[in-house]
């Protein structure tokens, strides 16, 4: 199953000066680069020609021009650092927009472990883009004009470069692979501990009361030093790694050393060279260390990608569809089917229903019998295994929620408010006059209950506002009626209200009705409801449904 939901899609034009962006960068790195040909160049001058001449003028000379190219290239990289943390900035936001939406999608599908380790990985990959990584990316640039001048010099520098270069390469992709796996498991096991160990705590009257916080550590303890275990043989790995970097560029200086030596000997080069290549060997393997360096930051970035992308493949919304001109108006049902995730059998299976403008339904069933689902698949919140709902026309799954959500109103089992005023909520956070939400609140009979509250409307509503059961549940019926909603969905309304108010609430449905709104309202008590709903919808949970119309 799958939810659809619409986010507001980055700007196309804030995309566009990307590609430029990078290609001056890359061109900014290639001047970064030729800035430090100026090392060995003037080595070879000092070695070869300032020494002979004895010219302190040549030297001087020499000095300042290399200062100046080195200021050049200071500068070149204080651009180049700016604009690679203004696109890794833009790139970082974009990338969050997307997997935001994919996550509340995902989410709502019921993978809500999944959801929250993507917005780990969200952080994880802006640090990678904001980090030294992809100044070392464009560094490699530096490797083949450091080989081109070091074969210049004679081949078999160039030789020595490559060779070098190839092993610190393969010493970085040897670690990653070792180190990826248990560094993967170690993270996963401490989430994972740390996650269980969260929820047992948040159940504070439960664990203390009954004395079983001993009972919640002894979880807890064997799986967090198992973790950690796992992450000190990473960082063991880790330190194996270093090690090896360090035996490599010893080894490598080693051979360029006896390579220029023995070419020095057989008069092949001249002492300058011998220095300037390795300077050179240096510059071409310096890229490569660093990358390899920073594994670990690159090897999570590269594991976070590749996880982003599949959440956000997995919540990818339907391919949106037009409205059906040939279906009436109201609420269409056609074949309808609903499966539980690795159920055997359908919940429900072949729904047909439709309902005019001005109709009303009570949906009933025994617990577990898909209500709740039914109405996630009418709202469009989550996708059936087969079958279609319209309203007006408008496919709910696959027409954008910016166009179907105001013409919806919602009324969930638990009372979800959202961190804002009573009537921010109730106005669903829309700059419009308040008196619409006040009317809303006066429909649903929460005006007086509204007016109790320490700052009336201006009181917070969030999850942490401290509003009761009852409270909560007024603002969230005066929310779904509000703005006049061609459907209403209320899932068991009454839940936590007082005699007064369900009967206030039974009149605002026979108001909205009368008004035009399609209603279904699921409830166990039907009685109640005789001659507010014009039938009732009885799940049976093993894939049957019955409707009976009232007369």
């Amino acid at each position: 199953m799958s939810a659809t939901l619409s986010l507001p899609a980055p700007p196309r034009a804030a995309a566009a000066p990307v590609v430029p962006v990078l290609l001056l960068c890359i061109l900014l790195s290639v001047a970064v680069q030729a800035t430090l040909l100026t090392t060995p160049l003037l080595t070879m001058h000092v070695f070869d020609s300032v020494l002979e001449s004895r010219s302190l003028d040549t030297l001087w000379v020499l000095a300042a021009a290399f200062l100046a190219v080195l200021m050049l290239g200071g500068v070149l990289r204080h651009l180049r650092a700016a604009l690679l943390a203004s696109m890794a900035e833009r790139a970082g936001r974009r990338l969050e927009l997307r997997a935001l939406a994919a996550t509340v999608r995902v989410s709502l599908a019921g993978e809500r472990v999944v959801a929250a380790r993507a917005l780990q990985d969200v952080a994880a990959l802006r640090r990678l883009l904001g980090g030294s990584v992809p100044a070392d990316v464009l560094d490699l640039l530096s490797i083949p004009l450091a080989l081109g001048f070091l074969w210049m010099l004679h081949p078999l520098f160039f030789t020595v470069a490559f060779v070098a270069a190839l092993v610190q390469a393969a010493i970085g992709v040897l670690a990653d692979r070792a180190a990826r796996g248990t560094l993967s498991a170690a993270t996963q096991a401490e989430g994972f501990a740390r996650r269980e160990l969260i929820g047992r705590l948040g159940q504070r009257d439960l664990v203390l009361g009954l004395g079983l916080l001993p009972a919640v550590l002894a979880r807890f303890a064997p799986v967090h030093a198992q973790a950690v275990a796992g992450r000190g043989r990473a960082e063991g790995q880790a330190s194996a790694l270093a090690g090896l970097l360090q035996l490599g560029g010893f080894a490598q200086q080693i051979a360029v050393v006896g390579t220029g030596v023995w070419l020095l000997l057989e008069h092949r080069i001249s002492p300058g060279s011998m220095i300037a290549a390795a300077t050179m060997v240096n510059l071409a393997i310096q890229p490569v260390m660093h990358l390899v360096g920073h594994w670990r930051d690159w090897s999570e970035g590269i594991a976070a990608a590749r996880r982003l992308a599949n959440v956000v493949r997995r919540g990818a919304p339907p391919a949106p569809v037009g409205p059906d001109a040939s279906a009436p108006p109201g609420l269409m049902i056609e074949g309808l089917t609903l499966r539980a995730p690795g159920a055997a059998r359908p919940m429900l299976e072949g729904l047909h229903l439709s309902l005019a403008p001005g109709q009303a339904v009570l949906l009933a069933g025994p617990n577990g019998a898909g209500k709740t689902t039914l109405l996630r698949a009418i709202l469009g919140l989550a996708e059936p295994e087969a079958g279609r709902v319209l309203l007006d026309g408008c496919d709910t799954l696959r027409t954008p929620r910016g166009e179907t959500g105001p013409r919806l109103g919602y009324l969930p089992q638990d009372a979800q408010l959202l961190d804002g005023s009573v009537i921010e909520n109730i106005g669903r956070f829309a700059a419009e006059d308040a008196r619409s939400a006040v009317a809303a609140a006066r429909q649903v009979g929460a005006h007086e209950a509204i007016g109790r509250l320490p700052r009336g409307y201006e009181s917070a509503a969030g999850p942490e506002a401290g509003l009761s059961g009852g409270q909560a549940r007024l603002v969230s019926l005066a929310r779904a009626f509000h703005g006049a909603p061609r459907l209403i969905v209320l899932d068991e309304p009454e839940a936590g209200l007082d005699a007064a108010a369900r009967a206030g609430l039974r009149q605002a449905v026979a108001t909205a009705r009368d008004d035009g709104a399609v209603m279904l309202v699921v409830s166990h008590d039907p009685t109640p409801w005789h001659g507010v709903v014009d039938g009732v919808l009885r799940l049976a949970g093993d894939g049957t449904w019955s409707l009976e119309m009232e007369a």
